[in-house]
């Protein structure tokens, strides 16, 4: 509880953008990528939690990011 959830006053300010390139393989140039934007997000947050924990000797952890994980990486009991 000594961590409260982000509120977008503390991010910094997102530009979003597309790019559209239609498939010559359908009349309609669809392409099916479900979620891909959020793909990379995961494992970049994950990567810069373990970076902000390397001098406790963390390593590693696994996805999902819950605190009882990143608690127990700390404590050296994962």
């Amino acid at each position: 509880m000594d961590y409260a959830i982000p509120h977008p006053e503390d991010l910094p300010s997102f530009k979003t953008d597309q790019t559209v390139t239609p498939t010559p393989f359908n009349p309609m140039g669809a392409k099916g990528i479900g979620e891909a934007a959020t793909i990379g997000s995961t494992p970049a947050i994950v990567n810069a939690v373990v970076d902000a924990l390397k001098t406790f000797g963390v390593k590693h952890l696994d996805m999902p990011l819950k605190p009882e994980r990143v608690w127990g990486a700390l404590k050296g009991t994962k």
